[in-house]
């Protein structure tokens, strides 16, 4: 017989074994996802305790669990430790049914789910919540890569190469506006420049510029990531990599990739991470391509 309750402070430590259990069998399909996880921690980063969450108990033992917290921009999300479950993974259609109206009826029509890749039944399960592939996180090893010649020169980043970051990162969002990709997602010019003003003083960030005669063609950004359930401590993302319209696909993108790589691994930073959006053909063909694996789906269901 299965039983839910409100999930609550109570939960927190066996919900962390359940997701401890769920990481043990990710890691067998990915070994290079973090082994030194503080589960109880991670639930907490991904619960918000003023919004409802949903806790599983079957025969006397617990079995699942749902919770999530606001997304401003993507409205609410079940986070990368936002849920597991023991045994069927049926429950999780019944844990979401048990929080989803109050999601809702708050003003967030709009739900994400974080969920292993190589975990196939529950994918299925939330696939029959009506849930779709949205977006994907992958990673793989870094390695001393050969040399691609995309005829640009590669160089770091700099603050002068600010309208020129802004510029590209506009582009990237304009290529997702036609189908199959629909984004909405697009700032004034203006935004573009503030959100990349600073980057090369903070030492989070690493920034590789391409040229091509002269001008700024591309350019790829490394994000030194905080660890969690799906980062390892010491490794570095992949967060941002764009080409001018006029001059995709001559090799801008994997000649400034395997720079990346190669430098990553020349600095010891042994594990890269990235993400793409499942509509973006072009990039849900390059990363796979590039040597990154999925880690987690990020699924997306619209009650709008």
């Amino acid at each position: 017989m299965l039983g839910i309750e409100p999930f609550a402070d109570e939960h927190l430590d066996a919900a962390a074994e359940l997701l401890a259990a769920r990481h043990a069998r990710h890691r067998e399909a990915e070994p290079l996802l973090p082994a030194d996880v503080d589960f109880r921690a991670q639930i907490v980063a991904d619960w918000d305790p003023e919004t409802a969450g949903a806790f599983a108990w079957s025969d006397g033992e617990p079995v699942g669990y749902v919770v999530g917290k606001p997304n401003p921009k993507l409205g609410f999300r079940v986070g990368i430790g936002g849920s597991a479950v023991r045994g069927d993974a049926e429950v999780v259609r019944d844990l979401y049914g048990a929080v989803a109206g109050s999601w809702r009826e708050a003003g967030y029509p709009h739900h994400d789910a974080f969920v292993p890749a190589s975990d196939t039944d529950l994918i299925d399960a939330w696939f029959r919540l009506d849930f779709g592939a949205s977006a994907v996180l992958g990673m793989r090893q870094t390695s001393a890569e050969a040399e691609f010649d995309g005829g640009v020169v590669i160089r770091p980043g700099t603050a002068d190469d600010l309208s020129g970051a802004a510029a590209l990162a506009a582009a990237m969002d304009r290529s997702m506006e036609p189908p199959p990709s629909f984004s909405h997602v697009r700032y004034a010019d203006e935004e573009y420049v503030d959100d990349w003003r600073g980057t090369w003083d903070d030492p989070q960030f690493t920034h590789f510029v391409a040229e091509r005669d002269g001008r700024l063609v591309g350019h790829l950004l490394l994000y030194r990531r905080p660890p969690d359930l799906r980062v390892p401590a010491g490794s570095i993302d992949l967060a941002a990599a764009s080409t001018l319209p006029d001059v995709r696909g001559s090799g801008i993108g994997r000649a400034l990739t395997q720079h990346a790589i190669t430098w990553a691994h020349d600095q010891g930073i042994r594990t890269m991470t990235t993400d793409w959006r499942m509509t973006n053909l072009f990039a849900s063909r390059f990363w796979p391509r590039r040597g990154f694996r999925p880690t987690f789906l990020r699924l997306h269901r619209n009650l709008s």
